[in-house]
């Protein structure tokens, strides 16, 4: 073996302008597959691990209340985020995405800007998220940490872009005016506590608050959270099933509220439920509790054994007090009795109920505390004609789905919250198109290369051993076998691609690092999410480049196999007689 390996060798020395040319043809060849390939796995990185996380987040679930695409609030934030850390235990952070559209008026110039908040408690628990924080965020003028000085009124960090536009400088007072969650105009001082320089486009036209400060002044209560984005691990295959997952797990139940009424010095507890006000459950709840006319949808309804205990008749407005899940001050829910109704047997005679607009607006001033009494199983009636806790889209599988999706959650007229369970291929995917655009153009251009490399070694291979056809009957006639002339030119082949996709790999990383350091202005092209801090972003990967070197030897030996098997088969003989 060492013998051929020495021939194939000298062979390649000998034959030194053919397997020059050849040899850089291939390398050429690897080196645009390693900058192809980095490219585009850079992007991909880009993507996924910069532009994704804060457009969409890998999973992410969204609230909109009472179908209002823009208030995006859930009350019982706390629950939800036990929900996820239960289903996810690998999840590596939860976040709040708000944002809100506002009119900014700096010194001289006022500009539309959208308020977007960065949670400070997440800081230091990963640290691919910090990096990625501080790479995203280098500043100029000022400290990232400034966000969370609280002598500092309402501090918030500007691209210098946007700094630039409006007359600003670290210090100076930002006047903005917006809209809350509750549909109120407001008017907000803002401090510039830092000028940063944006590592993309999508970080230029933002600025950014802490949490906390944005969501007071949204008029978010300190249980309430907006849209909730979830991080985690290897998103590509996990996004998907956690999503399912997390569908199955937030499935809603019956909600009410367990209070007392005061009738003199005693009190009589009583249990109130939210009933729908479609037209459907309004005409089936009016059936069940035999009320002989049709229900409106602002009804309140006790029971007739209620209404004698406490001496109430239709007309009369009730009081119930109840205790809030967070708190321990009780909070009150109000109503006037329209309807009074006879004692079914499948509710208790405390049982009152009230339309869900009047109830979902007790439940979301206050979140009551899990009933510990009488509840509305699936067996009963009236199960599906009383509010639920909030109501569960199905999930979306593609972007047009939920597009769709969305649009009649605008049309129709929802009470209570609406939930929807999203992952990044749904509501990212414009993005990752991209992505998988680059990866099919990398794809022809490989496909392409190899052709090319394909065809120079079957030429090269023939001229080869046509020219040394005497030289094979030689070593035929002194006794050489065919296996052993064969796998001469196999190898021969083998070394001349190994040399070369190797000095093309070589070749590959120096071009990428000079191409990295090639500053483009990319201000106002959309190409410039392409970028990381103005520059080429490349990601090669160790497992990527051996299998490319893998693939190329394996074409290499596989087209040489031919050539050199019909070298093998001619006769000492006839390869003697042969004249050229």
């Amino acid at each position: 073996m060492n013998v051929l390996v020495n021939i194939s060798l000298r062979n390649l020395v000998r034959q030194k302008r053919r397997n020059l040319l050849l040899g850089i043809a291939i390398a050429f060849g690897m080196m645009i597959l390693i900058v192809a390939h980095g490219f585009s796995h850079g992007i991909s990185d880009n993507l996924f691990n910069k532009i994704v996380v804060y457009v969409s987040g890998h999973l992410n679930i969204s609230f909109s209340e009472n179908g209002n695409l823009y208030k995006q609030v859930f009350h019982d934030g706390p629950r939800i985020k036990e929900i996820i850390k239960k289903e996810i235990p690998d999840v590596i952070m939860i976040q709040e995405a708000l944002g809100i559209f506002s009119r900014a008026i700096g010194n001289g110039k006022s500009d539309n800007v959208i308020m977007v908040a960065i949670d400070m408690s997440q800081t230091g628990i990963d640290k691919k998220a910090d990096a990625q924080a501080e790479e995203n965020f280098k500043m100029i003028d000022g400290d990232f940490n400034a966000l969370t000085n609280k002598a500092v009124e309402n501090p918030v960090l500007i691209s210098k872009e946007k700094a630039d536009y409006l007359h600003l400088k670290r210090g100076d007072i930002l006047r903005v005016r917006y809209r809350t969650i509750t549909g109120q105009d407001q008017a907000a001082r803002l401090t510039v506590a830092g000028i940063f320089k944006p590592a993309n486009m999508f970080m230029s036209a933002p600025i950014f608050l802490e949490l906390t400060d944005l969501k007071r002044l949204m008029g978010y209560g300190p249980n309430d959270v907006g849209q909730l984005y979830i991080t985690i691990d290897n998103p590509k295959i996990n996004a998907i099933p956690y999503a399912d997952k997390l569908q199955k797990a937030l499935v809603p139940s019956i909600v009410q509220i367990d209070g007392t009424i005061k009738n003199g010095a005693a009190e009589t507890p009583v249990n109130v439920f939210g009933f729908k006000t479609d037209t459907t459950s309004r005409y089936k709840l009016a059936e069940i509790l035999s009320l002989g006319k049709r229900l409106e949808k602002n009804e309140g309804l006790i029971s007739d054994s209620l209404a004698s205990v406490l001496k109430l008749k239709a007309g009369d407005y009730l009081f119930i007090s109840y205790l809030p899940k967070y708190g321990d001050k009780s909070s009150t829910v109000s109503f006037k009795i329209t309807h009074i109704f006879k004692n079914s047997e499948k509710i208790p005679s405390n049982t009152i109920f009230i339309n869900d607009r009047d109830f979902y607006s007790s439940v979301y001033s206050d979140w009551p505390r899990s009933s510990t009494g009488f509840t509305i199983n699936k067996d009963n009636p009236f199960y599906d004609l009383v509010s639920q806790e909030w109501t569960l889209l199905s999930r979306a599988r593609t972007t047009e789905e939920l597009t769709k999706m969305m649009k009649d959650v605008a049309k129709k007229q929802y009470k209570g919250t609406v939930m929807d369970v999203r992952t990044m291929y749904e509501s990212a995917s414009q993005v990752l198109q991209l992505e998988g655009a680059l990866n099919l153009i990398t794809f022809v251009a490989v496909m392409l290369l190899f052709f090319i490399i394909l065809i120079g070694v079957v030429n090269t291979l023939r001229m080869t051993v046509r020219e040394r056809t005497r030289e094979i009957g030689t070593i035929r006639a002194i006794g050489m076998q065919k296996k052993d002339v064969q796998l001469t030119f196999i190898l021969e082949t083998f070394f001349l691609a190994l040399f070369s996709s190797g000095i093309g790999v070589i070749a590959g990383f120096i071009v990428m690092k000079l191409l990295s350091l090639i500053k483009i202005n990319a201000d106002g092209n959309p190409l410039g999410m392409l970028l990381v801090n103005e520059r080429l972003y490349f990601v090669p990967t160790i497992t990527n480049t051996v299998l490319y070197m893998i693939l190329i030897l394996t074409i290499a030996v596989v087209t040489a196999y031919f050539p050199s098997r019909k070298a093998a088969a001619l006769s000492a003989a006839d390869a003697l007689r042969h004249y050229e």
